[in-house]
C-alpha cells in the first residue's frame, strides 16, 4: 500500500530518484558541492564538510560561498594576511567560473585534488559543480616511488663504472652519467627521443670506434650478436687509448644490462710491473730491496755477480754488513738520514763473500707507504766504478801534472792556491809566491837540442823539490818557468832563505845526454796578502818580480815592490785640481730640454755641470764626480750650481721665455748637510726665481740613507714651494713603503732601462711599472736618455708624462738652450 497516496506516480518516481541520487552521493569517496549562479550552495555530502572540515552548522542550504571560505580563511589555510582579503579573493575567482584543477595540502597533512566544472541547464550558467577526492595514498605511493627512483638512479651514477640498459625492443632504457663520460657520446645524440642498439653501433662503427671496415656491414655483425642474448665478457680498447672490460647480462623481461670499466691504468700496470721484474732481473746494476730497517728482501743477479753473495745468504741481514759506511757514520744515523731526505747517492765500499772491497757508486731510495706516509722499504742500486775510479785517478794526474817533470802544472797550482788562500785569510797566515826562471835555457835549448833542455829542466824540478818542505808546493808552468809556494812563512825572510837554497842547488853542474850545463834562476818573491788579494794577483806581481830580477843581473830574487796604483794617481790628480776649479771659473753650465712626452712643448730644464781644465781639457763628469762626492767636494760644487741655475733661468724669464723649472741634481753628502734647506732658500732668494720654477733631482739610495731624516728636509723643501723629483729610479735600492711617504712630485726613470725598452723585455717591463706605480702615487713620470722615435712611442703610448734626451736636444749651453726654449715654449 502506498504510504503516500497524495503523491502521483511521477512525483513518486522523481522522490525515488532523488533518493537514490542522495544516497549515491552520500557514498561517494569524493567530496561533493554544487553552488548556483550565485555562489550559493545548494547541493552537497559529508565528504564536502570532511575536506573543508566545516562545522556541520554552518553548511546549509543557500548558505553564501564566501561565508564557507571565511571558516578555513579564519584557521590560516590560505596563508597569513587579512581574512576578509582572502575572503574576496577566492570569491572573485570562483565568481569567474572557469573550470580548474589542482591538488591542495590541508594543515592535517592530508592532499585532495580539487576539480571544479561550471554547470549549464539549457545551455544557461546554472552553478558551478565541485568533486574533492582524497588522493593522500596515492601521492604518498608516488614520493615513495620517486625517492626509490631517485636512490637507484644515485646509486647507478654513482658506480664508477658505466651502465646501460637495453630493453626487448633494444631501445636505449637507462644509462648513467659515466656511460657517456667514459664512451665519449655526445649529448646530442643522447637526447633523441628514442636510441635504439642499431643507432648506438652505427655512430660508433662510423667514428672508427670499432676499426676499420664497412659501417652497415659491422653494425649487422653487432646486431646479430646481440639477438642471442647471452652473457658475455671481453676488452676492447678504443682509439684514444683507453681499454675497456665489457660484461653484458640478460634480464628476464627480455632486456640487457652491459656494465662498462675503464681498466687502462690496471692494463698499463700490470705491463709495468712486467717490464720492473724484467729491469730487476736483466740490470747489469745491482740491485738490493730492503724493508724499512734495512734488511735485505730480495737481490737481483747482478747484485749476486758483484758481491759472490747468492739471495738465500743475504736475505734477512742488514744492507750494512756487506756495504761499509764511512768512519764517522753509524748505520743508525745513515738511517735516519735516509729517512727524513727520501734518498742517497754517494760512493761507498762494498765487501764480497771472498772480503774483497771495491768501490761502489751507490743510490738509495726511500718508497713511502701510501695509506701512512711513512717509510717502508728502501731501494739500493750499486754499480762497481771501481774502473772508473782508477781511470779517473789517472786522468786527474794527467790533467793536473806536467808530463815532462812530473810536477804538478798550472791547473794544479791554481786548485792548490783555492785552497791554501782561504785558509790563510782564516787564519792570517802569509804565503810566499816565488816565480822561477832559468837563465840561458832558450840558448841551451836552441844549440843543444830539445833532449837535451828536457833533461835540464827534469834535473831541476828534482833539485827544487830536494830544497823545499813537504808542505811546500812546486809546479811548472811551461817552459822554463816554475813556481814554488810557500805556506805559512812568517815572514819575508823565509821567502829569502829558500831563494837562497834554491840558489845555490842549481850552482852546480849538470850533466844532461854528456853535456856539462850551468845555469841559474831568476826568482821573483810576491807576499800574500800583503801583495794582492788573489791568486791571480799575487801570481802576476811574482811575475813582475822575476824580471825585476832579471834586469838586476839575473841569478837573484827580487820581492815585487808595487807601484803607485794609477787609477789612485789619476785620482789624487784630480782631486788636486779640483779644488781650485770653482775660484779658476772652471766650472760652466749646460742645459738639457725636457719636454712633453707628445713633443708639443718643453715643461723644463735640467742643468749639468761641465769642467774645461785649462791644459787637461774637457774633463767627463764620470771621473770628476765620483771624486767630488768622495772628498767630499760636492758640496761646494753643488751650491755653484745651484746659484747659477736660478739666476740663469731668472734671466731667461727676464729677457722673455715663459716660465717653465729648471731641475739641479742634489748629492747624498747635501742633502746630509743640516743647512742645505737654507742654502736652498738663499739661492731662490739670490736670484729671485720663484720656488715653485726650481725643481731638486735627488738619487733615491740617497734618501734611503736615512728615510725619516729625508722625509723632514723634503718636507721642508716641499713647504718653500720646491718641486722634487726622484733621479735614476730603479738603479739604486728603495722602499715602496718609504718611497709613498716621500713629498715628491717626479720619478725619472733611468737611461739604462731607457736605453734597450726596445729590445729588452725586462727593461720594458722596468719601464712601464715604473709609470704605472708613479701614476699609482700621484706622480708625473720623466724619462730620461730618449734617442730613437720607437723609444718615444713606448713610452708615450704607456702614459709617460715627460721625456728629455738627444732625441730631442743634446746638453746646449745657456745661449743656445734659450733659443730652443724660446721656439718650442710658445707651441704650448
Amino acid at each position: 500500500m502506498d504510504p503516500n497516496p497524495l503523491l502521483s506516480p511521477i512525483a513518486a518516481e522523481a522522490k525515488r530518484k532523488h533518493a537514490y541520487l542522495q544516497a549515491v552521493m552520500s557514498n561517494m569517496p569524493q567530496g561533493i558541492s554544487v553552488f548556483d549562479e550565485t555562489l550559493r550552495l545548494r547541493v552537497w555530502n559529508q565528504g564536502f564538510l570532511d575536506v573543508l572540515n566545516l562545522p556541520a552548522e554552518s553548511v546549509y542550504d543557500g548558505v553564501p560561498f564566501a561565508d564557507l571560505i571565511r571558516i578555513p580563511a579564519t584557521r590560516g589555510e590560505y596563508g597569513p594576511g587579512d581574512i576578509e582579503a582572502h575572503v574576496q579573493r577566492i570569491t572573485a575567482l570562483a565568481l569567474q567560473f572557469e573550470a580548474h584543477r589542482f591538488e591542495r595540502t590541508r594543515p592535517s597533512g592530508r592532499t585532495h585534488l580539487v576539480q571544479g566544472e561550471p554547470l549549464f541547464i539549457d545551455q544557461q550558467l546554472a552553478g558551478f559543480i565541485t568533486t574533492y577526492t582524497d588522493i593522500t595514498e596515492r601521492k604518498q605511493a608516488e614520493e615513495k616511488l620517486r625517492m626509490q627512483h631517485d636512490l637507484l638512479k644515485t646509486v647507478i651514477d654513482s658506480i664508477p663504472s658505466a651502465v646501460s640498459l637495453f630493453n626487448k625492443e633494444q631501445t636505449l632504457a637507462l644509462y648513467n652519467n659515466e656511460f657517456a663520460r667514459l664512451l665519449e657520446l655526445p649529448a646530442s645524440l643522447l637526447q633523441q627521443e628514442k636510441i635504439t642498439l642499431e643507432s648506438l653501433f652505427r655512430f660508433n662503427a662510423e667514428r672508427g670506434e670499432y676499426g676499420p671496415g664497412d659501417t652497415e656491414a659491422i653494425v649487422r655483425a653487432l646486431l646479430s650478436r646481440a639477438k642471442t642474448s647471452e652473457p658475455h665478457q671481453f676488452e676492447r680498447t678504443r682509439p684514444n687509448g683507453k681499454t675497456l672490460d665489457i660484461r653484458g647480462v640478460p634480464l628476464s623481461d627480455g632486456s640487457f644490462v652491459t656494465i662498462y670499466t675503464d681498466i687502462s691504468e690496471r692494463r698499463a700496470s700490470a705491463e709495468r710491473e712486467q717490464l720492473a721484474e724484467k729491469v730487476f732481473t736483466h740490470n747489469p746494476a745491482g740491485i738490493i730491496f730492503t724493508d724499512e730497517a734495512h734488511r735485505i728482501l730480495s737481490i737481483n743477479p747482478a747484485t749476486t755477480l758483484m758481491t759472490g753473495y747468492e739471495p738465500f745468504e743475504l736475505l734477512g741481514h742488514t744492507v750494512f754488513g756487506v756495504i761499509n759506511l764511512d768512519r764517522d757514520e753509524t748505520p743508525e744515523s745513515f738511517q735516519d738520514k735516509i729517512a727524513q731526505r727520501g734518498a742517497w747517492n754517494g760512493e761507498l765500499e762494498v765487501t764480497q763473500k771472498s772480503g774483497v772491497d771495491f768501490s761502489a757508486g751507490i743510490r738509495v731510495s726511500r718508497v713511502d707507504d701510501p695509506h701512512s706516509g711513512l717509510p717502508a722499504h728502501y731501494i739500493w742500486i750499486l754499480a762497481d766504478i771501481t774502473e772508473r775510479k782508477q781511470a779517473e785517478e789517472r786522468m786527474r794526474h794527467i790533467a793536473q801534472h806536467d808530463a815532462l817533470t812530473g810536477l804538478p802544472n798550472r791547473l794544479a797550482l791554481l786548485m792548490r792556491l783555492g785552497q791554501l788562500l782561504p785558509e790563510a785569510r782564516r787564519h792570517q797566515w802569509k804565503i810566499a809566491i816565488m816565480f822561477l826562471d832559468l837563465d840561458r835555457f832558450k840558448i841551451i835549448n836552441d844549440t843543444l837540442g830539445h833532449q837535451v833542455g828536457d833533461e835540464l829542466l827534469r834535473e831541476v824540478a828534482c833539485r827544487l823539490s830536494s830544497v823545499i818542505r813537504e808542505t811546500d808546493f812546486v809546479a811548472r808552468l811551461g817552459g822554463d818557468e816554475f813556481v814554488v809556494i810557500l805556506p805559512g812563512i812568517n815572514s819575508p825572510a823565509d821567502a829569502a832563505l829558500v831563494s837562497t837554497k834554491i840558489i845555490g842547488a842549481l850552482s852546480t853542474s849538470i850533466e844532461a845526454e854528456g853535456h856539462e850545463l850551468h845555469t841559474s834562476p831568476s826568482i821573483g818573491i810576491s807576499i800574500f796578502p800583503d801583495d794582492g788579494p788573489d791568486g791571480d794577483t799575487i801570481l802576476k806581481h811574482a811575475d813582475t818580480a822575476m824580471y825585476h830580477a832579471k834586469a838586476s843581473g839575473r841569478n837573484n830574487y827580487q820581492f815585487y815592490a808595487a807601484e803607485m796604483n794609477k787609477a789612485s794617481a789619476e785620482r789624487l790628480d784630480i782631486e788636486r785640481k779640483l779644488r781650485h776649479a770653482i775660484s779658476r771659473n772652471e766650472l760652466s753650465l749646460c742645459f738639457q730640454p725636457q719636454m712633453k712626452a707628445d713633443g708639443s712643448y718643453p715643461t723644463g730644464v735640467e742643468a749639468l755641470v761641465r769642467w774645461h781644465h785649462p791644459t787637461d781639457g774637457m774633463i767627463s763628469p764620470i771621473r770628476f764626480i765620483p771624486v767630488a762626492e768622495e772628498t767630499g767636494i760636492i758640496v761646494e760644487i753643488g751650491e755653484w750650481v745651484l746659484i747659477n741655475a736660478c739666476r740663469t733661468l731668472k734671466h731667461w724669464i727676464d729677457a722673455g721665455l715663459k716660465p717653465l723649472r729648471i731641475a739641479v741634481n742634489v748629492s747624498a753628502r747635501q742633502l746630509r748637510r743640516r743647512d742645505f734647506c737654507e742654502t736652498v732658500a738663499g739661492a731662490l732668494v739670490d736670484s729671485g726665481l720663484p720656488a715653485e720654477l726650481l725643481e731638486l733631482e735627488i738619487t733615491e739610495s740617497s734618501v734611503m740613507e736615512n728615510p725619516e731624516e729625508a722625509i723632514q728636509i723634503l718636507e721642508r723643501l716641499g713647504r718653500m714651494g720646491v718641486t722634487l723629483a726622484i733621479d735614476d729610479f730603479g738603479t739604486g735600492y728603495s722602499s715602496l713603503a718609504y718611497l709613498k711617504l716621500f713629498p715628491i712630485d717626479h720619478l725619472k726613470i733611468d737611461r739604462s732601462f731607457v736605453r734597450d725598452i726596445e729590445h729588452d723585455l725586462n727593461d720594458r717591463a722596468i719601464a712601464f711599472g715604473t709609470i704605472a706605480l708613479a701614476h699609482s702615487l700621484g706622480l708625473n713620470v720623466i724619462a730620461e736618455g730618449v734617442e730613437t722615435e720607437d723609444q718615444l712611442e713606448l713610452l708615450r703610448a704607456n702614459g709617460c708624462d715627460e721625456v728629455q734626451g738627444y732625441f730631442f736636444s743634446k746638453p746646449l749651453n745657456s745661449a743656445a738652450a734659450f733659443a730652443f726654449l724660446h721656439a718650442r715654449a710658445g707651441k704650448e
